[in-house]
């Protein structure tokens, strides 16, 4: 492992004190995240719960309803797709907005479609979303790899972090996804024979392992096993810079800008360069680094190809919260509120359950002496039919002594507000989530139409979840924007998922193909929510009969142009089948249209042609052109030539600039690196020759000593 430069290593206690200051201020969070997780999805009971029932003698039951709601929701949710769409920045040059530039957007936005509804990206949207309803907020990790292990290409992935928990952001975000922070983290737990096999035993000799787990230690034991912390800290690197606006209408650095002209001379080009114009401006360029660090020691860093915090928060509904004087985030889950509700549906369910454990088996109620021990069976056996005979006196020949006759035994009524709690808990859950169920609503008096809607509706107050999830995503987009040109820039192919759903491989940087060395500054991405649940489709579905009955012109151009989407609305068996046939089908019908235009186009170009050749005959009789018309006619067709010429040359020019300026950003990033490692090399020779000073310095005394 290479040695690190020492204003690195210098920096383990200030970036621990990072790490642990943001741990203390989203711990509450953490707790509520943990504790709702198991409430939801595992039991709704604490051990001292179960232990004060087993105390009283009570049935140690639960009834979970709050895991359903959660798994409705879930549930919808699989069947929406976010819609995604790439534009143009604002302020863009205008020469960029040519066919290339567009076609780019294209293929990045069906880029990015990929990358987030890919099956191998192991449901990411279903396990945020399930995040934000139970725990309260989740977190996605961007990154790049190879892809495969005998592969010189590398893909860009997002995932979901393994657990949420143990990331970190710095307190001072203000934004959503917590990008505009100065730093996050993510802290993997590695037992000390991984961490030994890996960093070695050395670094693991001095660190505590304690047994309390209350507080936050980077190594701990837990129960038999010694446990590590190892933290991947994220933190900006900001740096003051020069831009000047050029004559072309792009930005660039006034470093970049000295390296552009100099590559423009040694490539020999006669055109005159884009020059700046306007006053310069000062500004602040932003740049991502990466530490690796344990409890005492600092095992890696290096500077990454990032500009944005890899690290993206996905808030559900937080809430700020101001109390005595400081502000905190807090995360809520979307059954925080329901928490009440959920004990008391327990705590009446048990109890109903006590009373049928404890009703009362005894039929009669009847004196010893009274029975008549023929008769024992019929009294114990009622089940079988016999007749009840009992002794009214004492002895037949003392009549004086009278016994009591048998008597049933009346049951004890379960109590009605029992039964009445444990019934109403469903209809105050449904009320506390917002979440109503239409089948429950008095169906005698609405349509089916009304059903629809109110089912619709029903959904209202997750989506505030849903808008935490699409803040998550387009920040994610915007991060794998930045990355594009950074990592695809080797001939190649790239997945792209079209918006008919359709996958397909598009080629890159090949002669006659899209070039993929963009600035990442000129695209803005915007994500939103998608209209795809299955019973908006069905409103979607009857709009639009409804509109193509009262309208005969929207009919007509629903019948001639709308049947893709009159079919997206539809959900049956073979969907997707009949989405390719009714393709197929309307291109058959365009080209029909087409033939017939055509005919009808021949059919007025020859009527056209008769007028023309007549009136071309009468024109003979005039005076022939001049020579002055024939030479103006040359001028005008050598002007045309000649702009058609100069826009070519101008955008050469664009394509020439372009790939000019990411060939200087992509220097600059090379540089830094190799800067790095030679810091790195200059200390590991430092260190090497100490130890030989050092070992010299022995052999010597071990001499003198003899």
């Amino acid at each position: 492992m290479a040695e690190l430069a020492t204003k690195h290593t210098e920096r383990l206690p200030e970036l621990k004190k990072f790490v642990e200051a943001s741990h203390d201020y989203f711990n509450s969070n953490v707790m509520r995240y943990r504790e709702f997780m198991r409430f939801v999805f595992k039991t709704s009971m604490t051990q001292s719960e179960i232990g004060i029932l087993q105390e009283e003698g009570k049935p140690t039951l639960e009834f979970n309803i709050l895991e359903a709601y959660v798994s409705k929701l879930r549930g919808e949710f699989a069947k929406q797709q976010p819609s995604l769409s790439v534009r143009a920045a604002d302020g863009v040059p205008v020469g960029m907005l040519n066919q290339q530039f567009t076609a780019t957007i294209d293929v990045i936005e069906a880029h990015l479609r990929s990358i987030f509804f890919d099956g191998s990206n192991d449901k990411l949207e279903y396990n945020i979303y399930t995040d934000l309803l139970a725990g309260g907020f989740s977190a996605m990790r961007v990154y790049t790899d190879y892809v495969s292990e005998m592969s010189f290409e590398q893909n860009i992935y997002v995932e979901r972090v393994f657990d949420p928990t143990l990331c970190g952001f710095d307190p001072l975000a203000r934004e959503s996804h917590k990008g505009d922070g100065r730093y996050c983290f993510e802290l993997y737990p590695m037992t000390r024979e991984q961490f030994e096999l890996e960093y070695g035993k050395d670094i693991s000799r001095e660190m505590r392992f304690t047994k309390d787990l209350e507080g936050f230690d980077w190594s701990y034991r837990n129960e038999e096993e010694e446990i590590v912390l190892v933290c991947d800290f994220y933190e900006k690197v900001k740096k003051r810079a020069k831009i000047i606006k050029l004559s072309n209408g792009h930005v660039t650095t006034e470093k970049e800008y000295k390296k552009f002209l100099g590559h423009w001379e040694e490539e020999g080009r006669i055109e005159q360069p884009p020059i700046p114009i306007g006053e310069p401006r000062w500004t602040t360029i932003e740049s991502i680094q990466r530490f690796r660090l344990c409890e005492n020691k600092i095992l890696d860093h290096m500077m990454t190809d990032y500009k944005m915090l890899p690290l993206v928060f996905v808030d559900g509904n937080s809430i700020m919260i101001t109390e005595a004087g400081s502000s905190e985030q807090m995360t809520r889950p979307y059954v925080y509120h329901a928490k009440g509700i959920q004990r008391l549906k327990n705590f009446a369910g048990q109890s109903l359950a006590n009373e049928l454990e404890n009703t009362i088996q005894h039929k009669f109620v009847v004196a010893l002496e009274s029975i008549p021990e023929d008769y024992q069976q019929a009294y114990q056996n009622v089940q079988k039919a016999d007749t009840l005979v009992y002794n009214h006196f004492l002895d037949t020949n003392n009549p004086e002594v009278t016994l009591p006759a048998p008597r049933e035994i009346v049951r004890t009524p379960i109590p009605a507000q029992i039964t009445d709690t444990f019934r109403l808990s469903d209809e105050m859950t449904q009320v506390i989530l917002g979440s109503y169920d239409a089948a429950a609503q008095n169906n005698n008096l609405m349509s089916g139409v009304a059903i629809a809607r109110i089912a619709a509706q029903s959904n209202t107050a997750s989506v505030p979840y849903i808008v935490g999830y699409i803040k998550g995503l387009n920040r994610v987009a915007e991060i794998i924007i930045d990355l594009i040109p950074k990592y695809y820039r080797t001939p190649r192919s790239l997945p792209v998922l079209l918006p008919n759903g359709k996958r397909k491989y598009v080629e890159i940087n090949k002669q006659g193909s899209l070039y993929m060395n963009f600035d990442p500054n000129s695209m803005q991405v915007k994500v939103e929510v998608g209209v795809n649940f299955a019973i908006q489709k069905e409103i979607a579905l009857q709009t639009i009969e409804h509109l193509m009955q009262s309208s005969p012109t929207f009919a007509e151009f629903m019948n001639a142009n709308g049947l893709p989407i009159l079919l997206d609305n539809i959900d049956i068996r073979g969907i997707d089948d009949l989405k390719e046939k009714a393709e197929t089908f309307m291109q058959e019908q365009g080209q029909l249209r087409q033939q017939q235009q055509q005919v009808q186009q021949q059919a007025m170009q020859m009527q056209t042609q008769q007028q023309q050749m007549a009136m071309q005959q009468a024109q003979k009789e005039l005076a022939s052109p001049t020579m002055e018309q024939i030479a103006m006619q040359g001028l005008q067709e050598k002007s045309a030539i000649d702009a058609a010429n100069i826009s070519i040359k101008e955008r050469d020019s664009e394509i020439k600039f372009m790939e000019l300026m990411a060939k200087i950003r992509n220097e600059d990033v090379e540089a830094e690196m190799a800067k790095e490692k030679a810091d790195s090399e200059n200390v590991r020779s430092s260190v090497m020759a100490a130890i030989e000073v050092s070992k010299h310095i022995g052999e010597q005394n071990g001499k003198a000593n003899d």
